[in-house]
């Protein structure tokens, strides 16, 4: 099941697996990031943060390593209204797949990464 994020003038806060959507409201350079903390170790959380509508893009992590607990990636989207920015938080993992296994902060604004 899908969470849509109807406005990213924040962070949103997340606490589950799940695939998390924007839908981009003017065209722009949107910067995404998410940080992710596995509360239940050993975990195998993984985590793409991908572009769709007027073009294809997406970047992925890998599963964490033994003894890892956090995750960060982030990148630049060329966006045109309408595209669809979307961070899809997963694991393999029995530890994580419970409601609050996981602590997260997904980020979503026009411009650079500064």
């Amino acid at each position: 099941m899908a969470t849509v994020i109807p406005e990213f003038s924040s962070t949103q806060v997340i606490s589950n697996l799940d695939t998390y959507t924007y839908t981009v409201k003017s065209a722009a350079v949107h910067y995404a990031s998410a940080q992710l903390e596995a509360l239940n170790l050993p975990s195998s959380l993984a985590l793409t943060i991908s572009q769709s509508g007027s073009r294809s893009a997406s970047v992925s992590s890998p599963a964490m390593a033994a003894g890892q607990s956090v995750l960060d990636l982030s990148a630049s989207f060329n966006c045109a209204a309408g595209d669809v920015i979307s961070f899809v938080i997963s694991s393999s993992a029995a530890s994580d797949q419970a409601i609050n296994s996981i602590k997260g902060i997904l980020n979503i604004h026009i411009g650079s990464s500064n």
